[in-house]
C-alpha cells in the first residue's frame, strides 16, 4: 500500500509536493478507509485519491512522477557508463536549472513500511536511501552519496554488490538480483505499483485477459456491462500473439532495453473483441466491439479488466489518468462505488485518478482528505499541491459549489477577452 510520496523539482513541479493517503480522525464514509495491521502509528489508510485541477496545472505530472520513480527503479541497472538518466527539471526559473530531481516515496509492502528516496541529474544519482520502520523508529539499510555507500546491514556484502553499480544506477535497481531482501522492495514496484497512463490509451487486452481466465470472470464483466445499461448480450475476444523469432533483433533488442525485461517466446501484437446485440426478431448480430460500441462504451469495457484483477488477485495502487475521459458521470461513480466496496475490493488496492468531473464532489462519496487539487503558481507557474482537508475546515458546505466559485483553487484563469 501507498502511504504517501514526495516530489521535487520535476517537469512543472519546483518546490516539493506531498501526496499522502494517510487519514484524518473523522470517522465518517468508512468505505474509504483500509485498515492497516502491524505498521508502527498506522492503522487506516485511504483507498484512493482524487485530484482536480486547471489544463497544464501539473495533475498529470504529479502522477506521472510515481511511473518514472518505477521506471528508473526497474530499468536503471540496464544503462550503461555515459548514458542520460530521463531528467526532466523545472524549466522555468534559473534557480532550477541543473538542480537535481527529487522522489521520495513511502509504502507497505507485506508486513513491512518502508521509506525510499533518491535525487539525481541527467548524468548521475547524487543520493539514495533505503529504510524501514519499527517499534522503535526507523531503520535504514543503507544511505548513498554519488559514489559512496554506507551500509547498515550485511555490510561486505551491500559494499561488494556497489562496488559494480555505476554512478547512473540506482542501487536497488542494480542490487535485487544478487541481494536477496531487497526484493520485497522490488516487488512493490514491480508489481504493485501500477501506473496506466491516461484512460484514453488503455487497450482492451487488459479486460479480454481477464475475461478469457474464467467461466465466473466472464460473467462478472458481463452482469457489469448490463446494470451499466449497455444493452450487451456477449463478449468475445482474443489476443493475438507473436513469436518472438518472427519480432526482428533490432526491435526486441529496443524493447528489452525499454522494459528492462526479456520478451516471452510469444509477444502480443494485437487483439481481437466483438460483442453481440439481439436484434427484435431474436437474431444475435456481432460486431467489431472498436467498430459498432461508443468511444464510451469502449473505454468502460477496457478499464473493467484493470479494476477488476486489482480488486480481486494482488494488491496494487492503481493511477490513471483523466478518469473522466468519455465517461458519462454515472459510470464514473459506478466504477468507483465497485472499487470501493469492501466485498469487492478484497485485496485492499488503492486508487488514484485525475478527473475534471465535479459531479463526483457533488455526490459527497470521498471524504475530505482524499479531495486533491493542483494550481499554478501566479508568480514561477510551479504547480502547487494541497488538499481539501488543508483547505476548508467544515464538512457541510457544497464542495462541487465552493470549487467553481475559486474557493479552492485548481480553476483556470481565463482573460475574457477579444481575440
Amino acid at each position: 500500500m501507498l502511504i504517501e510520496y514526495r516530489v521535487e523539482n520535476f517537469r512543472s513541479i519546483a518546490e516539493k509536493t506531498t501526496l499522502s493517503m494517510l487519514t484524518s480522525k473523522e470517522r465518517k464514509k468508512a468505505y474509504n478507509l483500509i485498515k492497516v495491521k502491524g505498521i508502527p502509528d498506522i492503522t487506516k489508510l485511504l483507498k484512493s485519491c482524487i485530484i482536480y485541477g486547471a489544463n497544464a496545472s501539473g495533475k498529470t505530472n504529479q502522477i506521472q512522477a510515481l511511473d518514472l520513480i518505477k521506471f528508473l527503479v526497474l530499468t536503471s541497472k540496464n544503462l550503461n557508463k555515459g548514458d542520460k538518466i530521463p531528467y526532466f527539471p523545472f524549466v522555468l526559473s534559473a534557480e532550477y536549472e541543473g538542480k537535481p530531481t527529487l522522489f521520495e516515496i513511502d509504502f507497505i509492502s507485506g508486513n513491512t513500511e518502508y521509506k525510499y528516496s533518491f535525487s539525481y541529474d541527467a548524468n548521475e544519482i547524487i543520493s539514495e536511501e533505503l529504510s524501514y520502520i519499527k517499534k522503535k523508529g526507523e531503520i535504514f539499510i543503507y544511505k548513498r552519496n554519488r559514489d559512496t555507500l554506507e551500509a547498515f546491514v550485511d555490510e561486505d556484502e551491500l559494499l561488494g554488490l556497489f562496488k559494480h553499480t555505476g554512478e547512473n544506477v540506482l542501487f536497488l535497481s542494480k542490487a535485487n538480483n544478487e541481494y536477496k531482501p531487497f526484493g520485497e522492495v522490488f516487488e512493490w514496484f514491480n508489481i504493485n505499483l501500477s501506473y496506466f497512463g491516461r484512460i484514453s490509451d488503455i487497450g482492451d487486452k487488459y479486460s479480454i485477459d481477464y475475461m478469457n481466465r474464467s467461466v465466473e470472470n466472464k460473467e462478472k464483466v458481463l452482469k457489469i456491462l448490463k446494470y451499466a445499461d449497455f444493452d450487451i448480450s456477449d463478449v468475445s475476444g482474443n489476443v493475438i500473439e507473436m513469436d518472438k523469432s518472427e519480432i526482428p533483433d533490432h526491435i526486441v533488442q529496443f524493447i528489452e532495453k525499454r522494459t528492462g525485461e526479456s520478451l516471452s517466446d510469444k509477444e502480443i501484437v494485437g487483439t481481437e473483441l466483438k460483442s453481440v446485440h439481439i436484434r427484435d426478431d431474436g437474431k444475435n448480430i456481432i460486431n467489431k466491439f472498436e467498430e459498432f460500441e461508443s468511444a464510451g462504451t469502449n473505454v468502460f469495457f477496457n478499464m473493467l479488466g484493470i479494476i477488476l484483477d486489482t480488486l480481486e488477485n494482488h494488491q496494487r495502487i492503481l493511477v490513471i489518468d483523466e478518469f473522466d475521459t468519455r465517461l458519462h458521470p454515472d459510470l464514473i461513480m459506478y466504477l468507483l462505488k465497485i472499487f470501493h466496496d469492501e466485498n469487492n475490493n478484497i485485496a485492499n488496492s488503492q486508487l488514484i485518478v485525475t478527473t475534471h468531473n465535479t459531479r463526483i464532489l457533488a455526490s459527497d462519496f470521498f471524504r475530505r482528505e482524499q479531495i486533491w487539487f493542483t494550481e499554478k503558481d501566479k508568480k514561477n507557474k510551479s504547480t502547487k499541491l494541497y488538499s481539501l482537508f488543508d483547505y476548508e475546515d467544515r464538512v457541510d458546505k457544497s464542495i462541487e459549489k465552493g470549487y467553481f466559485t475559486g474557493r479552492y483553487g485548481g480553476l483556470p484563469d481565463i482573460f475574457d477577452g477579444r481575440i
